[in-house]
């Protein structure tokens, strides 16, 4: 039997929408509080008129993995784990609860596989947990030894939680590690690569310097069950597409909008300096972290993933075209 974690997200509602095509019993973990009405949506997208009963098949169990006890009764019987919980927040308002739930919570999971002796664990980690080198640098699976820690909590936290899960590894574990750049895809939310699209109709008129790696949701999710079935554990995996500048990302997603792409380019000390005054005049707060995110040049590296696995990513352009019709279908939740 196979466990996920985080299936009410992004990565996992995809992830369980193909585990539903297989014959394997799927268990999900999700918060009291949380709703399946987005994974239900993925569902929809992915079977049509057979989503309700492909979704069906995933037996939901609520529990929290700050929880020890509520993840043990979930692990119960379960053979692989796909942790896939995470908060993905550039944000710096609570450092220290981004960066103890990461740590602590993933420390839980991996302590019960262990304990429940869980055959194979795929650990959905970040490039955030290698460093932040914006200056151009080929980044591959070997900078998480060179990390150096930064002001952004959301970074710390992913390389803590991996470094919990190498510990497990140490200890017996059987584990996987996976470090997408950014995610693309259809999501009936506001919140992660869709926010570029709900930005951008807004606001076109500036694109930032720099550049960053994109991948295809789909391409997630198929290399992670790829390198499960095909027993390529105990290593770490960059994944993803391309490495893309922001003028030319920021292009394709105006246009596929039926937009007028961004002419005026703006510098890291331009948005430094907005980021002052917006912060002041009581905008919607804008850390250092998301300013150095989006105009550093980050180029990570795929040729392993690709090697052991002799894998060929989908185009980012495709991923785009697909979000965009999504988007102006208007087919996200509102409430």
């Amino acid at each position: 039997m196979i466990l996920v974690t985080g299936g009410t997200g992004f990565v996992g509602a995809y992830l369980l929408a193909e585990l539903a095509g297989q014959d394997k019993p799927v268990k999900a973990l999700k918060r009291a509080k949380s709703s399946t009405a987005y994974a239900e949506r993925i569902f929809e997208m992915r079977y049509g008129a057979e989503a309700k009963t492909k979704f069906a098949r995933i037996t939901w169990v609520e529990g929290d993995i700050m929880d020890v006890y509520s993840v043990e009764e979930a692990m119960a019987d379960i053979d692989e784990v796909y942790h896939c919980a995470t908060e993905v927040s550039l944000r710096d308002d609570r450092p220290d609860e981004i960066i103890h739930t990461a740590e602590k919570g993933t420390a839980n999971v991996v302590n019960i596989a262990l304990e429940k002796g869980v055959k194979k664990f795929c650990h959905v980690s970040s490039v955030s947990a290698l460093g932040e080198d914006d200056k151009g640098k080929d980044i591959t699976e070997e900078a998480f030894e060179e990390f150096k820690y930064s002001n952004s909590p959301y970074a710390i936290g992913k390389h803590l939680a991996e470094a919990q899960v190498w510990r497990a590894h140490a200890e017996g574990l059987n584990v996987v590690v996976v470090c997408p750049t950014l995610i693309m895809g259809p999501w009936p939310g506001k919140k992660g690569t869709m926010s570029f699209f709900h930005f951008l109709r807004k606001s076109h008129t500036f694109y930032t310097t720099g550049s960053m790696g994109f991948v295809d949701v789909k391409d997630v999710v198929t290399i992670m069950l790829r390198l499960m079935n095909e027993n390529k554990m105990n290593e770490r995996y960059i994944v993803t597409a391309e490495n893309i500048a922001f003028k030319d990302f920021f292009a394709d997603v105006t246009k596929s909008m039926g937009l007028k792409p961004p002419g005026i380019r703006i510098s890291k000390t331009g948005l430094n300096i907005f980021r002052v005054i917006n912060n002041v005049i009581g905008g919607s707060k804008i850390t250092s972290t998301m300013v150095n995110h989006s105009s550093g040049t980050f180029n990570y590296n795929n040729k392993k993933v690709v090697k052991d696995l002799d894998y060929k990513f989908k185009p980012i352009k495709e991923s785009i075209a697909e979000m965009a019709s999504f988007f102006l279908q208007k087919k996200e939740i509102t409430n």
